[in-house]
């Protein structure tokens, strides 16, 4: 008879096992699925009120000031994205080149970008080039589009990639040198897709 009850117990232990072992995977299959990087994004040498803007704008995306059929004010995310430039260091910027988002990695290359006291623009235009991974969501009336931040930097930005006519209106010197220039956009037409 004791041989019996050992055998029934490791009979239960066998089928057990596979089972607990399924249902173990599955939870932590369930718990991954949802991990975004920003979770474990490395917030040091990031001042708390940049860090409490960025969390805010990467939700909103970038607009260019009227959303919606009835013309809603996206006034505040423009002022916030504009603060986030203005108020944030060259470093804090850098870092933020870095963030897993789309958005706040186009907000940091822009400020960049638009720093005056930034000299390493050239260098920074090619690294956004090459970074593709994260879209930018951008809203303009009614319509809401996709791009890639290097896309989002020729159009919107810098204004001086050759399929879009020049605007009046947008200033697109920022110091970069006409061979800079040319060598931008060589990348930025030769860039992956």
């Amino acid at each position: 008879m004791t041989k019996r009850r050992n055998n029934s117990k490791r009979n239960r232990f066998s089928i057990l096992f596979p089972i607990l072992t399924i249902i173990g995977i599955g939870i932590i299959a369930v718990l991954s699925s949802g991990y975004e990087k920003s979770w474990t994004y490395n917030w040091n040498d990031i001042r708390k009120e940049i860090k409490d803007s960025i969390q805010v704008a990467k939700e909103q995306g970038i607009t260019s000031g009227f959303v919606g059929v009835d013309a809603r004010s996206t006034e505040d995310e423009i002022q916030r994205r504009k603060w986030i430039m203005k108020n944030a260091t060259e470093l804090e910027l850098l870092k933020l080149t870095k963030y897993p988002n789309g958005t706040v990695k186009a907000i940091a290359y822009e400020g960049l970008i638009k720093k005056e006291t930034y000299k390493e623009k050239a260098e920074l235009i090619s690294k956004a080039i090459a970074d593709n991974e994260y879209l930018v969501d951008y809203q303009s009336g009614c319509v809401g589009v996709r791009y890639q931040i290097s896309e989002y930097l020729m159009m919107y930005v810098l204004n001086f990639d050759r399929t879009f006519p020049p605007s009046p209106y947008m200033s697109n010197n920022y110091g970069l040198s006409d061979l800079e220039k040319e060598k931008i956009l060589t990348e930025f037409h030769n860039r992956k897709k």
